[in-house]
């Protein structure tokens, strides 16, 4: 990993990620600068196939930790309190994900698709799915971006429900 003009791409996007997430400016700043000093020390460490991903997933990892430090906690009084939820609910949940999942998915062209399930799914490299359809990786990376940008776009209501 080198800094340089695809680093200063990747900041700017993930700065806008960030930014979409958390509501004050400083906080967004230390998040992505928090990301990046990580990605940097992981990248001397081992080659990472996908920096970018990478980068996002550690900044949705910080996103999600400062988000868990701030729920505040009530003490149980009694174990009787504790509000359980039916397992049946839980199923319908899951069959609701699933069911708007499959559909965002199936809105995607079927390479794009495709290439989507093969790398996240099936954990398929990049050169991988690349020579299997015979394009590029620059274009698997592509399709990976855009197919990311769709299900956000159609699914990121639900994850910020906690669905």
């Amino acid at each position: 990993m080198t800094t340089g003009e695809g680093f200063d791409a990747y900041r700017a996007a993930l700065r806008a990620f960030v930014a979409r997430r958390v509501a004050n400016p400083t906080e967004v700043e230390d998040l992505v600068q928090e990301a990046c000093a990580r990605l940097i020390a992981r990248a001397q460490t081992q080659t990472l196939d996908e920096p970018q991903a990478y980068l996002f997933r550690i900044a949705a990892n910080l996103i999600a930790d400062r988000h868990r430090r701030t729920i505040s906690t009530a003490p149980l009084l009694d174990e009787h309190d504790v509000p359980v939820r039916p397992a049946q609910e839980d199923g319908r949940r899951v069959a609701d994900l699933q069911a708007a999942l499959e559909a965002a998915l199936d809105e995607l062209g079927p390479r794009c698709r495709a290439v989507f399930v093969m790398r996240r799914f099936d954990e398929r490299s990049t050169s991988e799915i690349a020579r299997e359809f015979g394009i590029s990786s620059r274009m698997v990376q592509k399709h990976l971006t855009h197919a990311v940008a769709h299900l956000y776009a159609r699914l990121g209501h639900l994850m910020e429900r906690g669905l």
